[in-house]
């Protein structure tokens, strides 16, 4: 029996989900913190609403967890210069470090699937992914 799309992109999905995990597992962080983590650019300062929405958290759920990413010293929180009652979140050395390092695994993984394909396939595959992102928003 040929499977479906969405079988096909569920079966993606779990694949990619565990080299997630065994990347959180090398980092030793949460889902939660490697979302707040990868949404912050290297040289970035944003506002802890935004990042809650750029990790698709409530912005009392994502203050949660970017508190805890203060915490464990991977987040900075200083006061935001356009808006002195609120603040603005930025990656930390240590969280700069282990965003690079989440960068690292995440291209070894893009690698070891781009590999097994020609250039030209690669492109293809990139095209029908973002056509298929696209169509499911």
């Amino acid at each position: 029996m040929e499977k479906s799309l969405l079988d096909l992109i569920m079966e993606l999905k779990n694949i990619c989900m565990k080299d997630e995990e065994k990347i959180r597992t090398l980092c030793n962080i949460s889902l939660a913190e490697y979302k707040g983590i990868t949404q912050i650019d290297i040289e970035e300062k944003i506002t802890c609403n935004l990042l809650s929405q750029k990790m698709d958290l409530s912005p009392s759920r994502g203050s949660r967890i970017i508190d805890s990413l203060v915490r464990r010293d991977y987040f900075l929180r200083t006061t935001n210069p356009g808006d002195r009652r609120s603040f603005v979140i930025s990656l930390s050395p240590k969280g700069l470090k282990i965003r690079k390092k989440i960068k690292q695994e995440r291209s070894s993984c893009e690698e070891r699937i781009s590999n097994k394909f020609s250039k030209k396939q690669v492109k293809i595959i990139k095209e029908a992914l973002e056509l298929i992102s696209d169509a499911s928003r």
